[in-house]
């Protein structure tokens, strides 16, 4: 797993917060505080990781199916309506 350089567009007031972190000496270098940073809101948003598996089951369902078994309420229905699935 290497690493890849990613391009990305950052509000003012999260560049000013990294370069304070960096004068502080929390962090050596831009990159290294986003990647740190980066890091810590991926573990936190780990949940996020499962129910983007449970729909990826579900739409295997769909595909094998023809249908999805499940009808569901809320959040979900909305995306999944939204991607023309329900």
């Amino acid at each position: 797993m290497g690493n890849k350089v990613v391009p990305v567009r950052l509000e003012d007031d999260i560049i000013t917060l990294i370069d304070e972190l960096i004068e502080l000496g929390v962090f050596k270098t831009r990159s290294e505080a986003l990647r740190a940073l980066l890091k810590e809101g991926a573990k936190k948003m780990s949940w996020l990781n499962e129910i983007s598996e449970a729909v990826k089951k579900l739409f295997e369902l769909e595909k094998n199916e023809g249908e999805i078994p499940i009808k569901l309420e809320g959040g979900l229905e909305e995306l999944l309506s939204g991607r023309g699935r329900f």
